[in-house]
């Protein structure tokens, strides 16, 4: 009777371990973009297998729990069904191996609902050193870009179209450059750079938040320049160059990256000092021209970008401090108009080198280039190979 109990429990928990090891491995959904990963003791959950995020995970009665919830779920041979959706054993590698810049110090943007936003992938070929732009489950051409985002859609309406850019971090500027020209098309002219997803149970449904970075696009183009770097047929920009109109040479500054170093004119900073130096020349009120070389990585660019968009953003809260008690963002429109009046900003931004010299060599009729002798201004790094 003892052997007979014992032999009971013994099954019992085989057949208990041979349940929870039916959910291990890589699960895709069937005709849609989410993918999970289930071991012992952790569920991984991705979109597209580009953004990863782990969290405990406890298996038990058929059902796995994380996130203080609990999932009922059914495997049938090699499927899963998960929050009534289909999911297949995936033994696929990703189209794209894509790691995300980590900037835990800075400040990020959480994109909000009423936003179209675009998912658009770059990244590394698994098992190469090749980067390329995703289209869904296939490698796609920059200018393909347009079509893919929009299709027959009209971009009349009032909501504006924002990128969400999952982007590896070592991927360099001059693929990244193709990117933001076909942004300026589609007038798409703010991008979010995604450092890391969030998941929460929203009525009995796991839903995902992208943490991201604001990065604006300065809407200037020569379609010569374009032309030459995608060796196309040049669109013909005629109202791209409104940054340009209202600059003053003799009130600017120009700021590089160059080879992932800071440079203000000539001369190279750290971080740190290039953070203070910039809120020096904020408070003289300075035109900012912010130049990008091609070898730069997007990790170091967007550093680059944070670093003048913090340094306004504590500028406007000291002022709002001072004037109102209270943070910028609390204010209402009309003060944050008269807070910013205080520190106009007048910026270039996300334009590369080769692009911003194109108008000085390479000259448009009809358009008043304020800048002149643009390459006596640049760091000698950038001439070096």
């Amino acid at each position: 009777m003892k052997k007979l109990v014992l032999l009971c429990i013994v099954s019992i928990i085989l057949l208990s371990c041979s349940k929870k090891e039916q959910y291990y491995g890589d699960w895709s959904q069937y005709y849609a973009t989410g993918i999970i990963k289930i071991k012992k003791d952790s569920i991984s959950l991705s979109d597209e297998g580009s953004i990863w995020k782990t969290y405990p995970l406890k298996i038990e009665n058929n059902s796995l729990t994380f996130l203080d919830h609990t999932f009922q779920t059914t495997i049938h041979k090699d499927s899963l069904i998960f929050e009534g959706l289909t999911y297949e054993k995936d033994t696929t590698t990703p189209i794209l191996e894509i790691n995300l810049p980590k900037l835990k110090n800075y400040n990020f943007h959480i994109t909000s609902s009423y936003e179209m936003l675009i998912h658009t992938r770059f990244g590394r070929i698994p098992n190469t050193n090749e980067y390329k732009l995703q289209l869904n489950d296939r490698y796609g051409n920059f200018e393909e870009l347009k079509a893919f985002l929009f299709g027959s859609t009209d971009l009349s309406g009032h909501i504006t179209p924002r990128l969400l850019l999952v982007c590896d971090k070592n991927a360099k500027m001059k693929d990244i450059e193709h990117i933001f020209h076909e942004m300026v098309k589609i007038n798409a002219q703010v991008l979010y750079a995604v450092n890391d997803v969030t998941h929460t149970i929203i009525e009995d449904s796991v839903e995902r938040s992208y943490l991201s970075y604001k990065h604006y696009i300065s809407p200037i183009h020569n379609m010569y320049y374009e032309a030459k770097i995608d060796r196309t047929i040049p669109v013909d920009y005629s109202n791209f160059h409104p940054l340009l109109n209202y600059f003053e040479a003799a009130k600017s500054q120009f700021i590089f990256l160059v080879k992932n170093e800071f440079y203000i004119g000539k001369e190279k900073y750290t971080m740190d000092a290039f953070s203070k130096k910039l809120d020096a020349l904020i408070t003289e009120n300075q035109q900012l021209v912010c130049l990008f070389d091609l070898d730069s990585d997007f990790k170091h660019n967007i550093i680059f970008n944070n670093i003048l968009n913090e340094t306004y953003q504590k500028q406007y809260d000291s002022i709002a401090l001072e004037k109102y008690n209270t943070t910028y963002e609390k204010l209402h429109n009309k003060e944050k108009a008269s807070v910013k009046a205080l520190r106009p900003r007048k910026t270039i931004q996300n334009v590369s080198i080769p692009h911003f010299l194109s108008f000085e060599e390479t000259p448009i009729e009809g358009l008043n280039f304020p800048f002149k002798n643009i390459k006596e201004e640049i760091p000698e790094a950038y001439f070096k190979k």
